[in-house]
């Protein structure tokens, strides 16, 4: 906490000395004449910055989030999920399970792909990119972290902190939740291009949640598994979105068409350049 207030402090100093250096000795001096005043910026830092600190609030609540779960609630939310499960919980968690899975998302974005070439629509082929982009730098991101953490399911301990580490069997894959990851990637692509919809953010993200949440009711991950995805999902899911505009960006000054492309059951993609 100290090193944060010190960190703060310094940015500000910084950032203080930075606008006094742009002002020049003659705006420090104090004059009667208006000549040398200067006005000072039209919005506070906060307002001018409002969207980066937003962003790293959720990350660092995200965090704290895992954190505590990790330590303190883990065991507690396994033991609450199962002793609260129902039919209901059940068949929901049944209808979104395959939401995380690879091949509905694939055939989701595959279709809108083919729907927003068909209709003309730039924003729908270009969530279907964005969202095929996530999806694969979910899973491999996923893979890696599972493969070096190697922690035990909750249907197999109750004790949430047992990992194997990378030295183990490979067999104990809990941590992260790579069905959460993939539908916050998914969700992220969707809410990102369409970002000024007054309902597809909120209805991509919910269905990624309850993906989430499905995961524990089944009892296969402890609640930090799934936090860990949905932020894993997040990040990748941006990632994405980033690069598929700056790609767009580029392509579009040579001419280039690049386009998804599913056969013998494998993803990639097709480019062609017109002349």
């Amino acid at each position: 906490m100290r090193f944060l207030l010190i960190l703060v402090a310094l940015l500000y100093m910084t950032r203080a000395s930075v606008f006094a250096a742009s002002l020049g000795p003659d705006s420090l001096q104090t004059q009667t004449d208006t000549t040398y005043f200067q006005q000072a910026p039209s919005l506070p830092w906060v307002k001018q910055h409002k969207s980066l600190l937003l962003k790293s609030s959720s990350v660092l609540l995200v965090t704290g989030l895992f954190i505590t779960s990790y330590n303190r609630y883990d065991r507690p939310l396994h033991v609450l999920a199962q002793q609260e499960r129902t039919s209901v919980s059940d068949k929901t968690a049944r209808l979104v399970e395959p939401l995380g899975t690879a091949l509905p998302l694939h055939a989701t974005f595959a279709t809108m792909f083919a729907m927003g070439a068909l209709a003309k629509r730039p924003k729908m082929r270009e969530a279907a990119l964005v969202g095929l982009g996530g999806f694969y730098l979910s899973a491999v991101s996923t893979s890696i972290l599972k493969k070096s953490f190697q922690r035990h399911r909750p249907s197999s301990t109750d004790d949430s902190h047992l990992f194997d580490g990378a030295d183990g069997s490979g067999k104990n894959t809990s941590f992260p939740s790579s069905h959460t990851s993939n539908a916050f990637a998914a969700a992220t692509a969707l809410a990102s291009v369409y970002r000024d919809s007054k309902w597809v953010p909120e209805v991509a993200y919910g269905v990624a949640t309850l993906v989430g949440l499905s995961r524990i009711n089944d009892n296969k991950h402890w609640a930090s598994d799934v936090l860990a995805g949905a932020a894993l999902g997040y990040l990748t899911g941006k990632a994405s979105y980033w690069a598929i505009r700056k790609a767009k960006t580029q392509l579009q000054k040579r001419n280039w068409v690049v386009s998804p492309n599913w056969q013998n059951g494998a993803a990639g993609l097709n480019a062609s350049l017109r002349f």
